[in-house]
């Protein structure tokens, strides 16, 4: 059963698709990583930034909520006129600032678990579930504005000056508490934000690392590509040339020793069959001269 031997030109040519397919597999998983990069700071940017906008307008619409209370307050104590009409719009106004700051509240509360949930790191883990127990004490210090604050705006309502008054104090120092809270929210989101940013620093230099290993890997893929056309072309054909050389000086002694189907082996043989008839023609050649002197030394010895 005769071996199947691919010729010098598909070695060369299979060893250089070979390489080329590795280096680009290489080069592909390189730029995944720098995607990845990419994709997580656009992710950790979009998120950390999406709550942080929440938590300001968190701030925002409580301000406005205690601003339009005491306005209620103000205008009853002053004794100015306030029509129902009047009444009901700070009554309104407050309600609608009461539920924006609720909706807020559950929004960023939701936002909070699922980003916990799918963080990249422990300490993104850790980062947003401490985030979200200051979200939990928000939530629990506007339920206390909210029910102290409806209270005195129904007292408000029915210009009951002394509840107003005895309300107010109260009311005050936990609408203080909530905008600390929220305050405590921004902190508790900055460390979400660092702990994002050593994240992306981190991926970062994993891929910069993988980066690195992939161009040495193709360095040391060229080197090895280089090494083997050497030892299957270049040194063989040295070989030959170097037995063509001596046989052209006359040395008829030498053989090739390299066996193979592919081209170098066949011109090998090919060659070692040449030195040999020419080995044998020399013989033949010496042989025929001793004859001839022979005999010519018989007939000069009978003269």
């Amino acid at each position: 059963m005769s071996r199947v031997s691919l010729s010098i030109g598909k070695r060369i040519l299979l060893g250089f698709v070979a390489a080329s397919l590795i280096v680009a597999a290489l080069g592909a998983y390189a730029l995944r990583q720098i995607g990845s990069v990419r994709d997580m700071t656009d992710l950790i940017v979009s998120r950390d930034v999406g709550v942080l906008r929440q938590l300001d307008d968190l701030g925002n619409v409580a301000r406005n909520m205690g601003l339009v209370r005491r306005n209620a307050v103000i205008a009853v104590l002053t004794q100015a006129q306030a029509a129902p009409a009047r009444q009901e719009d700070f009554l309104g106004s407050w309600r609608q600032n009461v539920s924006e700051l609720e909706r807020l509240l559950n929004t960023v509360a939701t936002e909070v678990k699922e980003y916990r949930a799918a963080a990249i790191s422990s300490e993104r883990t850790i980062a947003w579930g401490r985030l979200g127990g200051v979200i939990d004490e928000t939530t629990e210090a506007f339920r206390q504005v909210r029910n102290a604050s409806e209270q005195q705006l129904r007292a408000v309502d029915a210009r009951d000056v002394a509840a107003i008054e005895a309300k107010n104090d109260e009311i005050n120092k936990l609408h203080d508490t909530l905008l600390r809270s929220i305050a405590n929210a921004r902190t508790a989101l900055d460390g979400v934000i660092g702990a994002g940013q050593r994240s992306v620093a981190s991926i970062y230099d994993n891929s910069r690392l993988s980066v690195a290993v992939t161009v040495a890997a193709s360095i040391l893929l060229s080197i090895l590509v280089t090494v083997l056309i050497s030892r299957a072309v270049v040194r063989p054909l040295e070989d030959v040339m170097g037995f063509v050389a001596r046989i052209g000086a006359g040395d008829l002694t030498g053989r090739l020793q390299r066996g193979g189907e592919d081209e170098i082996g066949r011109l090998a043989m090919t060659l070692n069959g040449m030195a040999a008839g020419l080995a044998d023609l020399a013989r033949t050649n010496r042989a025929a001269t001793a004859d001839l002197n022979a005999a010519a030394a018989e007939i000069r010895a009978s003269a």
